[in-house]
C-alpha cells in the first residue's frame, strides 16, 4: 500500500474546505499518529503530513495546526523534521484518565492541551464523589467535569447534540472548586473509561481531522 503523500494532505484540506463552504478553519489536527496500516512508516506518514499542515497554515488557511492522540514518542519524532511546532495536542482527558506525564509534557513544550470525552464518555456521570460536589455548588456532574479541565488549564471539548445540555455546559465560569473537590477529583484517575495505546490499537483512519471554525 503507498504511503498517503504531502500533496494527499493538501488535497483532503481543500475537499474539506470545499464541503464546509469556507476559505479557512480555527483548527486542523492530524487525527492519529500510527494508522494500522502504516504502522512501519508511520514516521514518514506523519513528517509529510505535517509539512503539507504547516503549508495550510503559513497560507492562512487554517489559523493553528495540531495533532491528537499523539503521545510522547510521536512528538519527538515529529520535532525532527518540523518547523512549526503543534500549537494543540487533543487528547482522551478527564478526572478518571488524568494522562499526567503526556500533559506535563505538553505544557513543557507550550502545547495547549484539548480535553476530549472531558466526561469520560459518559462513565463518570454516576460517580457518587462527583454527585457531591455537584449538589455542593448546585452544579450538574457534567458542569463540574468540564470545571476541572478549565481550572486544569486544558480545554474541553464536551460533545452533545441536545440544547439544553450544549447551553448547561456553558454555565462553569460563576464558581470554583475548592481544595476538597479537588483532592475529590484527584483519587478518581483509573476509573472508567481510559484512552487508547496508537501502538497497539487497530485504527484506520488517516485524513487529517478538522476541527470547527467560525
Amino acid at each position: 500500500m503507498s504511503l498517503p503523500s504531502y500533496d494527499d494532505t493538501l488535497h483532503a484540506f481543500e475537499d474539506s474546505l470545499t464541503r464546509l463552504g469556507l476559505d479557512y478553519v480555527d483548527l486542523y489536527l492530524i487525527h492519529w499518529p500510527i494508522p494500522i496500516e502504516y504502522s512501519d512508516r508511520w514516521q514518514q506518514l506523519n513528517a509529510d503530513s505535517w509539512r503539507a499542515m504547516e503549508k495550510i497554515y503559513h497560507d492562512g488557511r487554517a489559523r493553528a495546526i495540531g495533532v491528537s492522540n499523539f503521545r510522547e514518542k510521536h512528538l519527538d519524532e515529529l520535532a525532527k523534521t518540523q518547523t512549526v511546532a503543534p500549537m494543540v495536542n487533543q487528547i482522551f482527558l478527564n478526572p478518571g484518565d488524568q494522562e499526567k506525564s503526556l500533559v506535563a509534557y505538553d505544557q513543557e513544550h507550550n502545547l495547549l492541551t484539548e480535553a476530549y470525552s472531558p466526561l469520560g464518555t459518559g462513565q463518570l456521570l454516576h460517580v457518587p464523589e462527583l454527585a457531591k460536589i455537584a449538589e455542593k455548588h448546585g452544579k450538574s456532574v457534567p458542569q463540574i467535569l468540564i470545571r476541572w479541565s478549565l481550572e486544569k488549564g486544558y480545554l474541553p471539548l464536551p460533545k452533545s447534540v441536545h440544547k439544553a445540555y450544549i447551553q448547561a455546559n456553558t454555565e462553569v465560569f460563576d464558581f470554583e472548586l475548592d481544595d476538597d473537590d479537588l483532592a475529590l477529583l484527584a483519587k478518581l484517575d483509573g476509573k472508567g473509561a481510559q484512552h487508547q495505546d496508537p501502538d497497539t490499537n487497530t485504527y484506520r483512519h488517516v485524513v487529517p481531522f478538522l476541527s470547527k471554525s467560525k
